[in-house]
């Protein structure tokens, strides 16, 4: 089991020691503004009005830096992301319950298609590794024949996983009424 963890961690820490690559002549993916870092772990897209966890599952946030550290949790298969994503102990954030796994319109909305490796700006989510994240979308089609629901790959901002390394992570949200 410890193996597993030090896997993990060397893969995190593997992936996310690649510069990020962007093209700043490109249109932009998002508006000026349109994330708030609201200083609580939590960043507010006021464009969708969506509040997305500024952590990945599994890391964990200091108020006092405003960053995320440790190793982002690795969930194997679409039911088991399903599944952990309805503990209360999990989904709280910032103080507010609720969050959830993110469907794939709503994830899509992160992705910096300017950039790659990560393809997200690391400005409001600066821990995002080079990795597939999970949605509740189901994968009905079979475009991840090894997946049963729809990923993001924030590697090369792909809806079909380029990742070898099997992770697949989670990144929680919440609507703001």
């Amino acid at each position: 089991m410890k193996l597993k963890y030090y896997v993990i961690a060397a893969l995190a820490v593997s992936s996310s020691s690649y510069a990020q690559t962007c093209v700043e002549n490109q249109p932009a993916s998002q508006n000026d503004g349109q994330f708030i870092d609201r200083q609580d772990g939590t960043i507010l897209d006021i464009d969708t009005n969506l509040l997305w966890a500024k952590c990945s599952l599994g890391e964990t946030y200091t108020a006092e830096t405003n960053l995320c550290s440790g190793v982002p949790t690795s969930y194997t298969t679409f039911q088991e992301a399903l599944v952990v994503t309805t503990d209360s102990a999990l989904t709280t954030i910032g103080e507010q319950s609720g969050f959830r796994l993110p469907n794939i319109k709503e994830l899509g909305s992160i992705v910096d298609y300017r950039c790659t490796q990560p393809a997200i700006n690391l400005s409001y989510f600066p821990t995002t590794i080079n990795a597939p994240y999970w949605t509740n979308t189901p994968d009905n089609n079979g475009i991840n024949s090894n997946h049963d629901g729809l990923i993001i790959d924030f590697t090369e901002a792909q809806e079909v996983t380029t990742n070898s390394s099997g992770m697949t992570l989670i990144r929680l949200v919440k609507e703001l009424n």
